[in-house]
């Protein structure tokens, strides 16, 4: 393994310990050498999630148009096993991934995204990590998520992250992607 492979590897042991992730988003520049271009961490903040609520309502009615807070809030709390992760550049909110236990060991990846000035710098593939890491250790034995058929990226970036694809179907006249993953429970 390259010395660059060993850091990384270390990193991410590190970081397994500790319940905040952390990451830095390097890249290459002209010359092949790593410079960070900026830095980000992930936390759960399940427990806390009203002290976040302002912000991640303007993150995601940035993303995604009007919402209705009080609605989403009920479908989230309604669920056993809610979990929020926000990733944080500084102290700005810059990502989410939230989910829930949909019925017994099957997880629901319900909603996530990364603020456009920070997507292709690997904060939603570390939510999605961190979310799976989370429901293995919980003791799901599948993870199912849906993505519009407009959001290539997110639908892509699923099938890296080894869910398969389950079937299609069209809800609010919009064509949906329904996907899962088997975990290793």
């Amino acid at each position: 393994m390259s010395r660059l492979s060993n850091g990384r590897q270390e990193i991410r042991n590190e970081r397994r310990k500790e319940k905040t992730y952390g990451i830095f988003v390097q890249k290459l520049k002209g010359d092949g050498t790593m410079s960070t271009t900026s830095s980000f961490i992930v936390k759960d903040v399940t427990n806390n999630f009203k002290d976040f609520e302002e912000d991640f309502f303007r993150l995601y009615r940035t993303l995604y148009g009007d919402l209705d807070q009080l609605r989403f809030k009920e479908r989230l709390y309604r669920h056993a096993n809610p979990l929020v992760l926000l990733a944080f550049s500084e102290d700005q909110l810059i990502g989410f991934k939230i989910g829930y236990e949909a019925e017994p060991y099957r997880f629901y990846s319900w909603a996530g995204g990364v603020h456009p000035d920070f997507q292709k710098h690997g904060i939603g593939r570390k939510l999605m990590d961190t979310q799976l890491e989370w429901v293995e250790a919980q003791g799901f034995h599948s993870i199912r998520t849906k993505a519009r058929n407009t959001n290539k990226g997110v639908i892509i970036l699923n099938l890296l992250c080894g869910y398969d694809i389950m079937g299609a179907y069209t809800e609010d006249g919009e064509p949906r992607i329904m996907m899962e993953k088997q975990l290793n429970s």
